[in-house]
């Protein structure tokens, strides 16, 4: 019984350190977000470009992280070929050069019939599928190869579909395999999860095979994401 009742007592006072554990983090996480809420705010407030300045991070949607991130690189680099996967805040920062690709036709018409409809996004409706990759099964978008080809993108976003638990978000992998241009920047949010930690090695290793020279770097706010780089947009990872 004695034994017993340590191992009971032990158990609570890891599972109370693991819990206050969890809450600094939580704790840190918000008052990172907070702190780039203003800083975006602040960034976007004389902007000329971005003529709607409304946003609702948060959830499943980006973080404030994100939007600075995104905002600054638009704002730098001026990119004339966008592509993004996953309708939502993030797409009111692009414009109508951008694609915008999209699985839920009912979030495209909710969207488009709220305020959403004044950002004019250009979504392209494409449907997902779940393939095998290294023996692992994740959601992806389908066809990417057939639906752009070889057009090269100077940025692309990717924050959809779902998140898998590993290899997530593996369109990316083809898309940096045909379709980068000479100068590029990629953003993988939500990196902060395994599935999407493996996607971003795996675009890292074509990016070796393929002789590419890059820069790549890790933002923190609510959540995590990934920016890699050209090396002439190295800039970019010191934001």
């Amino acid at each position: 019984m004695r034994s017993l009742y340590h191992f009971i007592i032990s158990r609570l006072k890891i599972n109370e350190i693991l819990n206050n554990q969890k809450r600094i983090i939580y704790q840190n996480q918000t008052q990172v977000e907070i702190l780039k809420a203003i800083t975006f705010n602040n960034t976007i407030a004389d902007s000329e470009w971005l003529k709607y300045k409304s946003f609702s991070p948060g959830g499943w949607a980006a973080d404030y992280g994100l939007l600075y991130t995104l905002y600054r690189v638009l704002n730098s680099i001026k990119p004339k070929s966008l592509i993004e996967f996953g309708l939502g805040q993030s797409s009111k920062i692009f414009n109508v050069e951008a694609i915008t690709c999209e699985h839920d036709e009912q979030w495209i018409k909710f969207f488009n019939e709220g305020k959403g409809g004044q950002y004019d996004v250009n979504v392209k409706k494409c449907e997902l599928e779940t393939i095998t990759y290294k023996g692992y099964e994740t959601l992806t978008y389908k066809d990417i190869n057939n639906s752009f080809g070889n057009f090269k993108f100077g940025l692309i976003l990717v924050d959809g579909p779902f998140g898998s638990d590993h290899y997530s978000r593996s369109q990316i992998i083809e898309l940096a395999k045909h379709n980068l241009s000479d100068s590029f920047c990629i953003i993988i949010d939500d990196t902060e999860r395994i599935g999407e930690q493996e996607t971003v090695n795996e675009v890292l290793d074509v990016l070796k095979l393929k002789g590419i020279d890059y820069c790549s770097c890790v933002y923190s706010s609510a959540k995590n994401h990934t920016l890699i780089c050209s090396n002439d947009y190295k800039f970019l990872t010191s934001m």
